[in-house]
């Protein structure tokens, strides 16, 4: 064996040294780190702790097409808690030991109570009886309660998630309805502020927002208190604030919470936290995926007064786009003064006025009236407003532009008179006769009869296309739209058989006039391709399709009830199963107008980022061209044009603005029972509608009125022609 020299032993030995030094030196630091000075570092371990925090992006800004300001945001204040923190709560049973936290927290906010209803504890046969017990409860009527509970229940049977019944609820009728629970299966009374956390709340880590809206006094009360409600802190929260207030109610819509289903469908994106806002009605629901922004993220350590000690990482939020949209806000002003005035005239409640681009689909104003003020959502809608805009018999939050669907009446007659000419029907000279009514045999008997009668009981004499459009005649339309075909059969003495077509008497005539006109299938044809019986496609969510009848529909929405001849005859003037909503009738007046192009209206410009660079830009979208020819669209224009100009015409002297040429359509759609007798005939609910478009040889927009009868019978060259007049005074800055 090697002996190691005297220099290399000396080296080991001063190493070995060195290294059990150091072990004693590290030993002594874990003996005092740990035994020592070990609760001192427990202590400060369990002040600070690590958070995940939200940092929610601003919403997108709303324009109109001019830059005028329509929505923006507003600062705010919001009451956020950390479950995890939270004195009472398990964040792991999600269940309340107490809930001292959010009573003290409720005497500094003024929270009230809120009555929920968990629909899997409640039995389908309780409805009723619970509904019926809690109206006397809370005082209001039975049918108040009834409706949402019942909608709740229908939608969420099995649901284990709560849902408001009633909320602002006075403390005392709060001590009412607890008392009662023993009698109200499924239905709990929470403080506001743990009913939000409850329907809010995630995960441990995350915060949830308990109060909206917190004013700045409440705000410096909790941060004084902040000792005794652990878990709770304040974070700036901008509110949305709409700047025209009713003037565009309907169409920019409001945000509000999201819903626990809405959420849950989102999980898996990650787009949105329980607590957040998201667009219900309106623009702010159309285009929420371009207003919503994203989220950002923050990993903090936080010590035991929730303040921030220092961040891990962080992850800005991106602002939401903005969006500019075709609507002008003067004209919109103008527009709503104009169909004020018509209501107040006609002395009804509701109507609907359209501003509409022929050669883009632009919508330049959309009016609907009654409207609201969705600064009333904005930041939490009191269960006082939230009654009264719902009890309103005039349903200020119905959008009767798309959502309403009405019999279009005479204005129909534009697709008829496309149809019969494309179909060769009829020609430019064709003439039939308009004596005030024609009468239609029953199949099993020549001398049954049922009338058609004529809006003018006298008549108009003999006309052609033109002329039926100018003075809006009932019985030339019957006469074009009834078709020829098999009525009935008749055997005769030698075996054989004569077929019967189907026919018309006019007044003293012992023979009848066949029929060889359109038929159901021609013109529903037509009128499918001018784009009824389903949605335009517009941006605004709550649009509905109507109804263009045919037979197939007439058998799956009457089982049984097979299409007749009468059926044909009506829907030719625009009544019967007819029902069109406001937006589709001014887009059929712009396809007449523009040379038979059918547009998607569009109520948005473009959508832009915070910088002002466009994102989207929404480009026009053409849905079809309409199979008739420019010469026959121009005949139905030209039959408009003279229902203004024409002495006969059923809107002359209505329009008064003489230095731009107009055309235009006049309806009045009758609706459900008789309500009196005027000059032999019967008179019935009906609306009063208008469509036209200028100028006459240049057309540029489309306008279409409707005046919501109701209980009344109004006529639309009475009451919607001066409204549209006043309408184009105010788009041509026409002042006489």
């Amino acid at each position: 064996m090697v002996e190691q020299p005297p220099s290399s032993k000396r080296s080991t030995r001063a190493l070995s040294i060195v290294l059990i030094a150091m072990f004693l030196v590290l030993v002594g630091g874990l003996f005092r780190m740990q035994i020592l000075e070990g609760s001192s570092y427990k202590a400060q371990a369990e002040e600070n702790r690590e958070r995940v925090i939200i940092n929610k992006a601003s919403r997108g800004i709303i324009y109109d097409r001019n830059g005028g300001l329509l929505v923006q945001n507003e600062p705010s204040y919001s009451v956020v808690v950390s479950p995890a923190d939270l004195a009472g709560f398990d964040c792991v049973t999600r269940h309340f030991v107490t809930n001292t936290v959010f009573i003290k927290l409720a005497e500094i906010v003024d929270a009230s109570n809120v009555v929920a209803v968990l629909p899997d504890e409640l039995p389908k046969e309780k409805e009723g009886e619970v509904a019926n017990r809690l109206s006397v409860l809370f005082d209001v009527p039975a049918d108040t309660l009834r409706g949402p509970l019942r909608q709740t229940m229908e939608a969420n049977p099995a649901s284990k998630n709560l849902f408001v019944i009633r909320k602002d609820i006075a403390d005392d009728v709060a001590k009412r309805v607890s008392a009662e629970l023993k009698n109200l299966p499924g239905i709990y009374v929470y403080n506001e502020l743990e009913y939000n956390f409850l329907t809010r709340f995630d995960k441990c880590l995350r915060p949830v927002t308990v109060k909206r809206g917190v004013k700045y006094d409440q705000v410096q009360q909790v941060e004084v208190a902040r000792a005794d409600i652990p878990g709770v802190s304040v974070m700036p929260e901008p509110v949305r604030q709409y700047k025209e207030k009713e003037l565009f109610g309907h169409l920019l819509g409001y945000v509000g919470p999201i819903s626990r289903e809405e959420y849950e469908r989102n999980l898996d994106a990650d787009i949105y936290e329980p607590d957040d806002k998201v667009g219900q009605t309106g623009i702010e629901a159309g285009l929420e995926e371009e207003l919503r922004g994203k989220k950002g993220m923050s990993s903090v350590v936080v010590n035991s007064k929730e303040q921030i000690v220092t961040t891990i990482a962080s992850q800005a939020p991106i602002t939401g786009n903005n969006v500019t949209l075709t609507l002008d806000t003067e004209l919109q002003k103008k527009v709503t003064i104009a169909l004020q005035d018509g209501l107040t005239k006609a002395k009804v409640k509701g109507g609907v006025a359209i501003v509409m681009r022929v050669d883009n689909g632009q919508v330049l104003s959309m009016v609907s009236l009654p409207s609201y003020d969705d600064n009333l959502f904005a930041g939490g809608i009191s269960q006082t407003d939230f009654d009264r805009l719902n009890t309103d018999e005039t349903l200020p939050m119905f959008n009767r532009a798309i959502g309403g669907a009405y019999p279009p009446g005479s204005t129909y007659k534009m697709i008829t008179a496309s149809a019969a000419l494309q179909e060769g029907v009829v020609t430019p000279s064709t003439q039939y006769l308009c004596p005030g009514y024609i009468e239609v045999p029953y199949t099993w008997s020549e001398q049954t009869r049922n009338p058609f009668r004529d809006w003018r009981q006298q008549g108009h004499g003999k006309l052609n296309i033109v002329q039926a459009l100018t003075v809006s005649s009932d019985v030339f339309f019957y006469i074009v739209s009834g078709p020829r075909q098999e009525d009935r059969r008749i055997k005769k003495e030698d075996g054989t058989e004569d077929i019967v077509w189907t026919r018309y008497y006019t007044p003293g005539a012992k023979k009848p006039t066949e029929f060889d006109g359109l038929g159901i299938d021609k013109l529903s044809k037509y009128a499918n391709a001018f784009g009824l019986g389903r949605k335009t496609g517009i941006e605004l969510p709550g649009e509905v399709s109507g109804v263009s009848p045919d037979p197939y529909w007439k058998v799956e929405a009457f089982p049984g009830n097979q299409w007749s001849l009468g059926d044909t005859l009506v829907t030719a003037i625009g009544q019967g199963y007819n029902l069109m909503t406001p937006l589709q009738l001014v887009n059929v007046t712009a396809a007449v107008a523009n040379g038979g192009t059918l547009y998607r209206p569009q109520t948005v410009l473009k959508v832009s980022d915070w910088a002002g660079n466009t994102v989207k830009d929404f480009q026009p979208k053409v849905l079809g061209q309409v199979p008739v020819s420019p010469e026959n669209l121009a005949l139905v224009r030209q039959g408009m044009r003279n229902a203004v100009t024409a002495e006969n015409g059923t809107a002359h002297n209505r329009i008064t603005i003489k230095s731009i040429p107009i055309a235009g359509k006049t309806g009045t759609a009758e609706i459900g029972d008789v309500i009196g007798i005027k000059d032999g005939k019967e008179v019935r609910k009906s609306h009063a509608w208008f469509t036209a478009f200028a100028p006459f040889d240049k057309p540029e927009i489309a306008v279409v009125v409707l005046l919501d009868g109701g209980e009344e019978s109004l006529e639309g060259s009475t009451f919607a022609v001066p409204v549209t007049d006043a309408i184009l005074k105010a788009y041509f800055k026409v002042d006489k």
